[in-house]
């Protein structure tokens, strides 16, 4: 996993940690001090420094317009998967459904629940549910404000609430683990269905 060492993002100053910053990046003088904040506050930006390093054209823009760098594919997260038909999701639905009877109906545990909603609200894939037939009808029993997971197409706030769910989004800093802290377990190789 590459991150930023702790002379980085442990030093004492922003202008020491753009002093090192730019020496790790085979820089002739420090980085840009906004480039070097955004690098200790967004992981994923760092990362896509680190990684750009040895292509100076990308690390460049990446320096002075990082907007304009689509920084996912540097910082090694994988393309959102094109988003999913309302038959689709209801066939989701309806085998979680089944699932998560099969399994006893059980909720995760309330400080559990608060975790994992904490991880997706900081998480980027979580977005505003799409304004599509399914989505309208699920605002009815969740409500108005739902979020959904682009990696998944489930409801956070509910998928959160199930004992048997797992996040789909492996943890930026441990991909042993999930975004919600815990074990990773690659989704699309579970048993969709609760008979097999």
């Amino acid at each position: 996993m590459i991150k930023l060492p702790e002379d980085v993002s442990q030093a004492p100053s922003l202008e020491i940690a753009a002093d090192r910053l730019g020496q790790i990046l085979g820089l002739q003088k420090p980085a840009p001090l906004d480039a070097t904040q955004r690098a200790l506050d967004n992981p994923l930006y760092a990362r896509a420094l680190l990684t750009a390093r040895k292509m100076p054209a990308v690390l460049w823009q990446l320096l002075v317009a990082p907007e304009t760098v689509n920084i996912a594919p540097l910082a090694g997260i994988e393309r959102k998967p094109p988003p999913a038909s309302n038959l689709q999701i209801m066939a989701k639905a309806a085998a979680a459904t089944l699932k998560w009877g099969a399994e006893g109906l059980k909720h995760a545990e309330p400080w559990v629940i608060e975790r994992r909603l904490a991880a997706c609200s900081r998480c980027e894939f979580q977005t505003e549910a799409p304004d599509t037939l399914i989505y309208r009808g699920a605002k009815v029993v969740v409500g108005k404000d739902a979020k959904i997971c682009e990696q998944c197409d489930c409801l956070t706030n509910t998928k959160a609430a199930l004992a048997i769910e797992h996040c789909p989004a492996k943890d930026l800093a441990n991909p042993e683990l999930s975004r919600w802290q815990e074990p990773w377990v690659d989704t699309a190789k579970l048993s969709k269905w609760p008979w097999r």
